[in-house]
Protein backbone atom coordinates (compact mmCIF):
# COMPACT_ATOMS: atom_id res chain seq x y z
CA UNK A 1 0.00 0.00 0.00
CA UNK A 2 2.50 2.81 1.04
CA UNK A 3 4.42 1.64 -2.52
CA UNK A 4 1.23 2.58 -4.13
CA UNK A 5 0.99 5.72 -2.52
CA UNK A 6 4.70 6.59 -3.04
CA UNK A 7 4.04 6.15 -6.76
CA UNK A 8 0.83 8.11 -6.67
CA UNK A 9 2.72 10.83 -4.99
CA UNK A 10 5.53 10.74 -7.90
CA UNK A 11 2.61 11.15 -10.57
CA UNK A 12 1.11 13.91 -9.19
CA UNK A 13 4.31 15.68 -8.90
CA UNK A 14 4.91 15.00 -12.58
CA UNK A 15 1.57 16.41 -13.93
CA UNK A 16 1.95 19.46 -11.97
CA UNK A 17 4.68 19.91 -13.27
CA UNK A 18 3.49 19.19 -17.57
CA UNK A 19 -0.44 20.57 -16.25
CA UNK A 20 0.75 24.11 -17.90
CA UNK A 21 2.20 23.02 -21.05
CA UNK A 22 -0.96 20.08 -21.01
CA UNK A 23 -3.26 23.50 -20.20
CA UNK A 24 -2.21 25.72 -23.23
CA UNK A 25 -2.40 22.74 -25.32
CA UNK A 26 -5.65 21.57 -24.53
CA UNK A 27 -7.17 24.99 -24.42
CA UNK A 28 -5.95 26.08 -27.80
CA UNK A 29 -7.24 22.52 -29.70
CA UNK A 30 -10.08 22.12 -27.82
CA UNK A 31 -11.20 25.75 -27.54
CA UNK A 32 -9.60 27.99 -30.12
CA UNK A 33 -9.08 25.82 -32.90
CA UNK A 34 -12.30 23.61 -31.94
CA UNK A 35 -11.17 20.47 -32.71
CA UNK A 36 -11.63 17.12 -31.14
CA UNK A 37 -8.60 15.28 -29.50
CA UNK A 38 -7.66 12.27 -31.94
CA UNK A 39 -6.52 8.52 -30.39
CA UNK A 40 -7.05 10.40 -26.70
CA UNK A 41 -6.50 7.56 -24.90
CA UNK A 42 -3.10 7.44 -26.41
CA UNK A 43 -2.55 10.55 -25.42
CA UNK A 44 -3.55 10.35 -21.89
CA UNK A 45 -1.24 7.26 -21.30
CA UNK A 46 1.39 9.05 -23.42
CA UNK A 47 0.97 12.28 -20.56
CA UNK A 48 0.41 9.66 -17.63
CA UNK A 49 4.46 7.94 -19.14
CA UNK A 50 6.29 11.60 -19.41
CA UNK A 51 4.81 13.12 -16.17
CA UNK A 52 5.79 9.63 -14.40
CA UNK A 53 8.96 9.19 -16.26
CA UNK A 54 9.96 13.37 -15.88
CA UNK A 55 10.06 13.00 -12.22
CA UNK A 56 11.67 9.73 -12.16
CA UNK A 57 14.59 11.32 -14.24
CA UNK A 58 14.61 14.62 -11.51
CA UNK A 59 14.95 11.94 -8.78
CA UNK A 60 17.34 10.42 -10.73
CA UNK A 61 19.46 13.73 -10.69
CA UNK A 62 19.13 14.77 -7.13
CA UNK A 63 20.03 11.32 -5.82
CA UNK A 64 22.43 10.07 -8.31
CA UNK A 65 24.45 12.57 -11.52
CA UNK A 66 24.67 15.74 -9.53
CA UNK A 67 26.14 14.36 -6.26
CA UNK A 68 28.37 12.01 -8.90
CA UNK A 69 29.63 15.45 -10.62
CA UNK A 70 29.96 17.31 -7.58
CA UNK A 71 31.89 14.09 -6.15
CA UNK A 72 34.20 14.19 -9.38
CA UNK A 73 34.63 18.33 -9.43
CA UNK A 74 36.27 17.92 -5.66
CA UNK A 75 38.52 14.90 -6.27
CA UNK A 76 39.92 17.51 -9.61
CA UNK A 77 40.55 20.25 -7.19
CA UNK A 78 42.25 18.09 -4.92
CA UNK A 79 44.53 17.12 -7.57
CA UNK A 80 45.72 21.00 -7.88
CA UNK A 81 46.52 20.06 -11.97
CA UNK A 82 44.82 22.19 -14.60
CA UNK A 83 45.61 20.17 -17.25
CA UNK A 84 43.62 17.27 -15.21
CA UNK A 85 40.67 19.67 -15.20
CA UNK A 86 41.05 20.57 -19.34
CA UNK A 87 40.96 16.72 -19.87
CA UNK A 88 38.16 16.21 -17.89
CA UNK A 89 36.23 18.87 -18.89
CA UNK A 90 36.58 18.09 -22.42
CA UNK A 91 35.60 14.50 -21.92
CA UNK A 92 32.83 15.13 -19.87
CA UNK A 93 31.46 17.72 -22.28
CA UNK A 94 32.14 15.24 -25.58
CA UNK A 95 30.38 12.06 -23.47
CA UNK A 96 27.26 14.52 -21.96
CA UNK A 97 26.85 15.91 -25.71
CA UNK A 98 26.26 12.53 -27.20
CA UNK A 99 23.67 11.62 -24.70
CA UNK A 100 21.25 14.92 -25.11
CA UNK A 101 18.09 13.47 -26.55
CA UNK A 102 17.15 16.76 -27.87
CA UNK A 103 20.39 16.91 -30.46
CA UNK A 104 19.32 13.06 -31.67
CA UNK A 105 16.29 14.85 -32.80
CA UNK A 106 17.89 18.36 -33.92
CA UNK A 107 19.98 16.27 -35.99
CA UNK A 108 18.01 14.15 -37.56
CA UNK A 109 16.20 16.96 -39.23
CA UNK A 110 19.00 19.03 -40.11
CA UNK A 111 19.75 15.97 -42.67
CA UNK A 112 16.61 15.10 -43.65
CA UNK A 113 16.08 19.08 -44.26
CA UNK A 114 19.57 19.51 -46.22
CA UNK A 115 19.10 15.74 -47.88
CA UNK A 116 22.21 14.54 -46.56
CA UNK A 117 24.42 17.79 -47.35
CA UNK A 118 25.08 18.03 -43.76
CA UNK A 119 25.10 14.63 -42.00
CA UNK A 120 23.98 13.70 -39.08
CA UNK A 121 27.11 12.07 -37.80
CA UNK A 122 28.93 15.62 -38.68
CA UNK A 123 26.49 17.73 -36.64
CA UNK A 124 26.61 15.84 -33.67
CA UNK A 125 30.21 15.64 -33.51
CA UNK A 126 30.96 19.45 -34.02
CA UNK A 127 28.16 20.26 -31.12
CA UNK A 128 29.85 17.89 -28.91
CA UNK A 129 33.92 19.35 -29.86
CA UNK A 130 32.07 23.10 -29.20
CA UNK A 131 30.17 21.41 -26.13
CA UNK A 132 33.67 19.72 -24.56
CA UNK A 133 35.87 23.04 -25.36
CA UNK A 134 33.13 24.98 -24.02
CA UNK A 135 33.34 23.06 -20.81
CA UNK A 136 37.11 23.02 -20.45
CA UNK A 137 37.40 26.63 -20.81
CA UNK A 138 35.14 27.48 -18.64
CA UNK A 139 36.34 24.93 -15.76
CA UNK A 140 39.95 26.27 -16.22
CA UNK A 141 38.66 29.90 -15.09
CA UNK A 142 37.14 28.29 -12.11
CA UNK A 143 40.50 26.87 -11.85
CA UNK A 144 42.69 29.89 -12.52
CA UNK A 145 40.35 31.97 -10.49
CA UNK A 146 39.29 34.44 -13.11
CA UNK A 147 35.19 35.52 -13.35
CA UNK A 148 33.36 35.12 -16.58
CA UNK A 149 32.85 38.24 -17.94
CA UNK A 150 36.47 38.54 -19.54
CA UNK A 151 35.44 35.18 -21.29
CA UNK A 152 31.95 35.79 -21.88
CA UNK A 153 32.22 39.16 -23.62
CA UNK A 154 34.79 38.06 -26.53
CA UNK A 155 32.87 34.45 -26.93
CA UNK A 156 30.18 36.56 -28.11
CA UNK A 157 31.64 39.50 -30.01
CA UNK A 158 33.27 36.01 -32.04
CA UNK A 159 29.95 34.66 -32.56
CA UNK A 160 28.05 38.05 -33.68
CA UNK A 161 31.45 38.06 -35.99
CA UNK A 162 31.38 34.39 -37.67
CA UNK A 163 27.31 35.45 -38.28
CA UNK A 164 28.50 37.94 -41.19
CA UNK A 165 30.55 35.32 -42.60
CA UNK A 166 28.52 31.99 -41.90
CA UNK A 167 25.50 31.22 -44.67
CA UNK A 168 22.04 32.29 -43.77
CA UNK A 169 21.32 28.76 -42.58
CA UNK A 170 23.87 27.98 -40.30
CA UNK A 171 22.91 30.73 -38.02
CA UNK A 172 20.14 29.71 -36.61
CA UNK A 173 21.19 25.84 -36.64
CA UNK A 174 24.16 27.09 -34.55
CA UNK A 175 22.19 28.52 -31.86
CA UNK A 176 19.18 25.73 -32.55
CA UNK A 177 22.37 23.24 -31.81
CA UNK A 178 23.39 25.33 -28.28
CA UNK A 179 19.88 25.24 -26.90
CA UNK A 180 19.87 21.29 -27.97
CA UNK A 181 22.83 20.86 -25.69
CA UNK A 182 22.26 22.52 -22.53
CA UNK A 183 18.78 19.96 -22.24
CA UNK A 184 18.88 17.17 -19.14
CA UNK A 185 21.98 15.54 -19.20
CA UNK A 186 24.63 18.44 -19.76
CA UNK A 187 23.26 21.45 -17.41
CA UNK A 188 23.05 19.33 -14.06
CA UNK A 189 26.59 18.04 -14.48
CA UNK A 190 28.06 21.50 -15.68
CA UNK A 191 26.56 23.17 -12.52
CA UNK A 192 27.54 20.02 -10.53
CA UNK A 193 31.27 20.82 -11.91
CA UNK A 194 31.16 24.61 -11.47
CA UNK A 195 29.98 24.57 -8.29
CA UNK A 196 32.23 21.77 -7.03
CA UNK A 197 35.41 23.59 -8.07
CA UNK A 198 34.70 26.52 -6.77
CA UNK A 199 33.45 25.31 -3.36
CA UNK A 200 36.35 22.71 -3.14
CA UNK A 201 38.93 25.53 -4.56
CA UNK A 202 37.65 28.40 -2.31
CA UNK A 203 36.77 30.68 -4.70
CA UNK A 204 34.84 32.95 -2.43
CA UNK A 205 31.33 33.90 -4.22
CA UNK A 206 30.08 30.88 -5.63
CA UNK A 207 27.55 32.93 -8.04
CA UNK A 208 30.67 34.52 -9.68
CA UNK A 209 32.85 31.54 -9.90
CA UNK A 210 30.78 28.64 -9.73
CA UNK A 211 27.92 29.35 -12.18
CA UNK A 212 28.90 29.91 -15.69
CA UNK A 213 29.43 26.78 -17.47
CA UNK A 214 26.66 26.41 -19.05
CA UNK A 215 27.14 29.50 -20.99
CA UNK A 216 30.21 28.00 -21.78
CA UNK A 217 28.76 24.77 -22.94
CA UNK A 218 26.09 27.03 -25.41
CA UNK A 219 28.65 29.04 -26.29
CA UNK A 220 31.03 26.34 -27.54
CA UNK A 221 28.65 24.70 -30.25
CA UNK A 222 27.49 27.94 -31.48
CA UNK A 223 31.21 29.03 -32.56
CA UNK A 224 31.63 25.72 -34.07
CA UNK A 225 28.76 25.16 -35.72
CA UNK A 226 29.35 28.84 -37.80
CA UNK A 227 32.86 27.74 -38.60
CA UNK A 228 31.66 24.42 -40.07
CA UNK A 229 29.28 26.68 -42.18
CA UNK A 230 31.52 29.08 -42.99
CA UNK A 231 34.02 25.71 -43.93
CA UNK A 232 31.00 24.22 -45.93
CA UNK A 233 29.68 26.75 -47.32
CA UNK A 234 25.59 26.76 -48.19
CA UNK A 235 24.16 23.36 -47.76
CA UNK A 236 21.78 22.22 -50.55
Amino acid sequence: MGAVVELLKILGEGLRSVAPVIGILLVFQLIIFREPLQNWREISIGLGLTALGLVIFMKGLDIGLTPLGEQAAAALAQRGSLILVILFGLTLGYGATLAEPALQVLADRVENATAGALGRTLFIQTVAVGVSLGIAVGASRIVLGIETTPFIIPALALALTLTFFAPERYTGLAFDAALATTGPVTVPLAIALGAGLATALDRGDILIYGFGLVAFAALGPVLCVLLLGIILGEPS
